[in-house]
């Protein structure tokens, strides 16, 4: 499964099937994408947050179904992107979460199961400071 974005006229491609999972992106012309960050499993959802920080959404650990299947009940996290290619595990423990949306410093999280989980202060200062 690929998840596509597109961010600043490139693309962010989302690999959900290699593993660790990775992002990558390529602008219009590129022949070849660039690992943007790798190792959190099954990424859903990207956004940016407050200055411009850039957030995935992670599902989760894979269930072991056919592809495509749900992750594992409350393993879904929400990360943000480093600029060293990590991630950093922002808030754990989210249950099979499928989308992400920012307003202001505040997270909402819907999940498959159709709750919206608001998380609070996540997204850094409008310099793209911790929180």
């Amino acid at each position: 499964m690929r998840l596509v974005w597109a961010i600043r006229s490139r693309l962010l491609v989302l690999l959900a099937h290699t593993c660790p999972r990775t992002a990558s992106s390529f602008g219009p012309r590129s022949t070849t994408a660039t690992e943007v960050a790798s190792g959190s499993h099954l990424l859903v959802d990207v956004e940016f947050g407050r200055g411009r920080r850039l957030y995935a959404l992670s599902q989760g650990v894979g269930s072991g179904g056919p592809a495509g299947s749900p992750a594992l009940p409350n393993t879904g996290a929400l990360v943000r992107f480093n600029r060293n290619g990590t991630f950093t595990e922002v808030t754990d423990g989210l249950n099979q979460p499928t989308s992400l949306e920012f307003i202001g410093k505040t997270a909402y999280v819907v999940t498959l199961g159709r709750e919206i989980w608001k998380i609070k202060g996540v997204s850094g200062s409008s310099h793209g400071g911790s929180r």
